[in-house]
């Protein structure tokens, strides 16, 4: 009857995960009325259910699955693309939550390659070979993301396929973990790289047509820099990988598993930056021509 979600625990020591927590969930319950999701229940105004310093998430049962590629067509593109609209046009604002209007320096990818070789961490080698190229790209982020931030919308924040549930054609969104305010053309890119792609990693422009379209149709797509945008779309994957090198450098997490799959995740998303540096080009060509 119900699905029970057991947070990260470490996480959730840090001193604002919970006030996130709390807010991720007052977001989802905002956007109920407005597309197909899956919130956590209330318990007397609490979301997030504390039980002998275990923290959890309780939902209603919903009986569907994700969907992958090569299973992905060009409906589940449509959907996702109206969606996404929907929640960008939504304007939605929760008291409390503001945009992010902090901007970042650079990472120390020298520090953590220092302490990868001292440490024979196993993403050591990938880390060094591509050094140049994370850097060349955290430094474009950093040059643009001024620009990026001054226009900002309440989302989801986390729309890769793992985290829709789809029955009988309708898609739920779920895990509203991330959401908060974001540029909404970024975000649009990133669902780009999370849906448009056939079963070798290449993007398909009859994908890319249905998810744009169906976005289109709640949301406009001229008069944007592109450039700045595409270039700050990498900013979620490159979080992630500084995530999962301090990871495996067991600067984040306290075990074991936590460096293992730091390593793990690391070495992945390195691959996944340099797929996605390749395709960029291709998907500001293909917008160029759609606007």
């Amino acid at each position: 009857e119900y699905a029970i979600k057991w947070l990260n625990p470490d996480i959730m020591k840090r001193a604002d995960a919970m006030q996130n927590m709390i807010n991720s969930e007052l977001i989802a319950h905002k956007f109920l009325d407005i597309v197909p999701l899956i919130a956590a229940k209330n318990f007397d105004g609490r979301h997030v259910i504390e039980s002998d310093g275990d923290y959890y998430l309780i939902y209603d049962w919903l009986e569907g699955r994700s969907i992958f590629v090569p299973e992905i067509t060009e409906y589940h593109c449509m959907i996702i693309g109206r969606i996404l609209g929907q929640i960008h046009s939504a304007n939605v604002e929760i008291s409390g939550v503001m945009p992010n209007e902090e901007t970042r320096d650079m990472y120390d990818w020298d520090t953590y390659l220092n302490l990868a070789g001292n440490q024979q961490a196993e993403c050591y080698d990938a880390l060094k070979q591509n050094l140049g190229r994370i850097k060349h790209i955290d430094e474009n982020i950093v040059k643009h993301q001024k620009e990026v931030l001054q226009k900002q919308v309440i989302s989801h924040r986390d729309l890769d396929p793992k985290n829709v549930m789809w029955n009988q054609g309708q898609a739920y969104l779920i895990d509203w973990e991330a959401a908060g305010y974001v540029n909404p053309y970024q975000e649009l890119m990133e669902v780009f790289n999370y849906w448009i792609s056939d079963n070798a990693g290449n993007y398909q422009r009859k994908y890319f047509d249905a998810l744009l379209c169906a976005y289109m149709e709640n949301c406009k797509v001229s008069g944007v820099n592109w450039e700045a945008v595409i270039t700050c779309s990498f900013e979620g994957m490159l979080g992630w990988l500084e995530y999962n090198v301090k990871r495996a450098l067991g600067l984040e997490g306290s075990k074991k598993e936590d460096c293992l799959e730091g390593n793990k995740q690391a070495e992945s998303t390195i691959e996944e930056l340099k797929k996605y540096e390749l395709q960029a080009n291709l998907l500001m060509q293909w917008i160029k021509d759609a606007i």
